[in-house]
Formats: structure tokens, sequence, C-alpha cells
């Protein structure tokens, strides 16, 4: 059916249709609008089906008439599918580097040998090797993540 809407509440979403194929005014809700097009307004021309529910007549599958739809500000554009994809690439290569890189003082031959406390350790390095590869350790007393700060990790 064609009609025109002759009443529109748009803050509570519902308005009325008329059509001189039907005997007075058809009432028709926001959420039997077709999705994509702005919010009707009285004047608009639309095309709709007639439902009954209840003994109440209403229409559904309502589209506006002459009116484009809205283009979809939500649909991603190419240009932010690249910058999203370039700012993964650059959080993954330094999360991954970071990852897999191991600090300087895992490479000086530290082993662990069974020490837990501040005064087993000879140097700060040693202390944060302990701290990174060995169980049972108590080198952290805060667990900021500096171990030995009193005596060998003074900065």
């Amino acid at each position: 059916m064609k009609g025109e809407i002759v009443r529109w509440v748009d803050d509570r979403g519902f308005g009325f249709i008329n059509s001189d194929a039907y005997p007075g005014d058809i009432f028709v809700h926001v959420s039997k609008f077709k999705k994509g097009y702005r919010r009707p307004k009285i004047g608009d021309k639309v095309e709709f089906q007639i439902e009954v529910n209840n003994g109440k007549t209403s229409a559904h599958n309502v589209l506006l008439v002459g009116v484009e739809p809205m283009k979809n500000s939500s649909s991603p554009s190419i240009l932010s599918v690249v910058l999203i994809g370039l700012a993964l690439g650059v959080f993954g290569y330094f999360a991954f580097e970071k990852l897999f890189t191991t600090p300087e003082y895992e490479n000086m031959g530290f082993v662990c040998e069974g020490k837990t406390r501040c005064s087993h350790m000879t140097s700060c390095n040693e202390a944060k090797f302990y701290l990174a590869n060995c169980p049972n350790v108590q080198i952290d007393g805060d667990r900021d993540g500096v171990p030995c700060e009193m005596q060998w990790c003074t900065n």
C-alpha cells in the first residue's frame, strides 16, 4: 500500500499513516521502517504492508518513498582499516621484540644455583637474572620488579 505520514511523535517513535486504500489512520512504529534511512516526519510518502495483531491494525515493512538511504557511517573506510592494521602491526612488532629478546643480564652466564636472598647475590644483574628466571627467590619485597633495591639495584 501507499500512504502519507499524517502524524508523527518523534520522541516516542510512532505515528500514523493515511492511505486512500484503507479507511482511517494506520498506526506505525519506528521499528517497522526499513533500516538505514533517516527518521520519518510528517508529510513523508511511504509504502507499507498492513498487519493485524490482536484486532489492532498497524503498518509494517515501511519504506520512505523518495528518500535516499543514509551513508553508513559505521562501515569502516579503507583508510581506517589500513590505519588500524598499521597500528596493530607496530604494536605486535614491539610486543614480539620485548617478549623474545633477552635482557643483558641473561647473557652474562648466570645460572640458578639456589640463591634466594640479596645477601647471596654479587651484583644487580645477578639479582635481576634470579628474579626473572629462578624459583623461590625473596629479593623483591615490594613486588615492583626491581630486586635488591637496598643493596644492589639502588637507582
